[in-house]
């Protein structure tokens, strides 16, 4: 069990350099390419973060909750969430602050990595919260479809392509991943409270998300066995 809980640790830290790369690809992209286009370019290349951790079977948190409301899983599964976790958080949090220290000379941190962290942490109504739940919630779901999606077809351009395209949808539409706003915070250096609030906030709705897409899945499972 020691053992299991080690691995899921370490191949934790290596999920959250990989949502760190895609988090560093989305603000390059958007930084080099001006409007739109850099915005949609780098949605799509976050996705190179996602693919990375189903790829190499790596652990994320966001990607293993869904699990849970799936069946009944093992000691050991419930046991290695919290440290799969912190794994991510050492994993994107230590890419983020290589980042920081290499480019905070540079316009890339000072405009946009700087905005990228600023964007999440303005909590000053009710509005905010509700809007950081609701998105972080939607970033739960997506990544879940991503992440089965990738794991139905693995070995077909159909499972990469779908995984891309929620990834594209939840980093466009700025919907909140726990992990990718730890390395956001930590390219622009702006750990604070509120930061604090938005972690803990998007952490219990990423966790919630998988819900609505285990019960959309169970849904058409029925569905289509009563067509039979």
């Amino acid at each position: 069990m020691k053992k299991d809980l080690l691995f899921s640790f370490l191949k934790g830290i290596l999920a959250g350099l990989a949502i760190g790369l895609g988090g560093f690809l989305y603000i390059l992209m958007i930084f080099l390419i001006k409007g739109e286009v850099g915005k949609v370019l780098g949605s799509i290349l976050f996705a190179v973060g996602l693919f990375t951790v189903c790829t190499f079977s790596l652990h994320l948190y966001t990607g293993k909750i869904g699990l849970v409301y799936e069946q009944k899983q093992t000691k050991t599964f419930y046991i290695s969430l919290p440290i799969m976790l912190i794994g991510n958080a050492i994993g994107a949090i230590g890419f983020g602050y290589i980042c920081f220290f290499a480019f905070r000379n540079l316009d890339i941190y000072q405009i946009t990595a700087l905005g990228a962290a600023n964007s999440r942490l303005a909590f000053n109504t009710f509005d905010d919260f509700l809007s950081c739940c609701i998105k972080s919630l939607l970033c739960g779901l997506c990544v879940y479809l991503a992440v089965k999606s990738f794991a139905y077809k693995r070995i077909s351009v159909l499972g990469t392509l779908l995984l891309v395209l929620f990834v594209f949808i939840f980093v466009y539409c700025g919907f909140q991943h726990c992990i990718a706003n730890m390395f956001y915070f930590s390219f622009a250096n702006r750990w604070c409270g509120e930061a604090a609030i938005n972690l803990a906030l998007c952490i219990l709705f990423n966790s919630l998300g998988p819900v609505l897409g285990v019960l959309l899945l169970k849904a058409n499972q029925k569905s289509s066995e009563a067509n039979k």
